[in-house]
């Protein structure tokens, strides 16, 4: 980018990619079971045999995308910054977005687990805006600590106004 805004440098941990796997297939359980109801319901219907064939491969296809595929892009696409004016998020699996959160802006900052981030050792880093909320997903938990901490420290600064 330039000297002002450089690219963030900091990367997720690779277990990070587990759990994006795990949480993938959660997402893609569903379409396939989607996809065995249709073939039955074809079958049933009298539909030609390879149309039904043809609905699993294509689900399987789709979920194999979706849990080997996808989490791979999406822990080396994720970086992040923290620094003294701003937060640096990028992230993104075909559609990468950069996000600049202005230190000053930030009302507070969570560190998150859930039962199965909990099982690999992972946490999550929400920062609180006005705007709305971002997250760091999946760091460990001395780094979540760090982070949050440095951010907290760094959004009690007074305005230089």
């Amino acid at each position: 980018m330039d000297d002002r805004h450089p690219e963030p440098d900091q990367r997720l941990p690779a277990q990070a990619r587990t759990l994006f796997a795990l949480q993938a297939t959660a997402g893609a359980a569903p379409l396939v079971l989607l996809a065995l109801g249709a073939r039955m319901a074809l079958d049933s219907a009298g539909a030609p045999g390879w149309t039904g064939v043809a609905v699993l491969a294509l689900a399987a296809l789709a979920a194999v995308a979706m849990v080997a595929v996808e989490p791979r892009l999406r822990w080396r696409n994720w970086r992040y910054a923290l620094r003294e004016e701003e937060i640096d998020l990028r992230r993104g699996v075909l559609v990468v977005t950069r996000t600049l959160i202005p230190t000053i802006r930030v009302q507070h900052v969570d560190t998150q687990r859930t039962w199965l981030s909990d099982r690999l050792g992972l946490r999550a880093v929400v920062v609180h805006t006005a705007g709305g909320s971002h997250r760091i997903p999946a760091l460990r938990p001395d780094t979540a600590t760090a982070i949050r901490d440095r951010i907290a420290e760094l959004a009690r600064r007074p305005d230089d106004v």
